[in-house]
């Protein structure tokens, strides 16, 4: 599966158009992902304003899973179905991890996302597992994964104030 941001807008080159956003009237669209599946199927997802203003935006695929971080959201798409779930997140979207940026990332996970403050952990089926919340607040940070714990950092006296924490990987839960 080929994805990736684009401003293209041209309506005739995808078979399917699937808008996602957050609350509030701006139904302008700020970004675009074009997903183009093994089996020919063009999609596109237009991301509203309304879902939030950030400097960081990233895409991810797991399996027919697309997961893409934008404003102050992270949308899951299943790209075979075409359905499209949400999760507002405390503050603005960070990062999406996955098993390429740990080689030691527990196979239940397929995706970590961070915020401005938190850690969210999904599954391969997209599954959301746990919230962590108050790692930082003005960015999180994630630098190593295995089966027991991640390790990260949080900004909490931004610029440049960061403090180290660990997870627990089944639950979230902070060492």
């Amino acid at each position: 599966m080929e994805i990736h941001f684009t401003d293209k807008f041209d309506e005739g080159q995808y078979d399917r158009v699937i808008t996602v956003g957050g609350d509030g009237a701006d139904t302008t669209v700020a970004t675009s992902v074009a997903i183009f599946d093994d089996e020919g199927l063009r999609t596109r997802v237009n991301v509203l304003s309304n879902a939030g203003a950030s400097c960081f935006q990233d895409v991810r695929c797991i399996a027919s899973l697309v997961f893409i971080g934008f404003g102050r959201y992270v949308f899951i798409l299943d790209a075979k179905a075409g359905e499209v779930t949400g999760h507002r997140l405390d503050g603005y979207f960070g990062r999406i991890y996955d098993g390429s940026d740990f080689e030691n990332l527990p196979t239940k996970f397929s995706i970590l996302v961070t915020s401005a403050s938190e850690a969210l952990a999904f599954s391969r089926t997209g599954e959301l597992l746990w919230i962590r919340e108050n790692l930082g607040i003005d960015g999180v940070l994630l630098h190593a994964a295995d089966s027991r714990q991640f390790d990260g950092e949080g900004d909490w006296d931004p610029p440049g104030g960061w403090r180290k924490f660990s997870v627990l990987a089944d639950t979230g839960t902070v060492l």
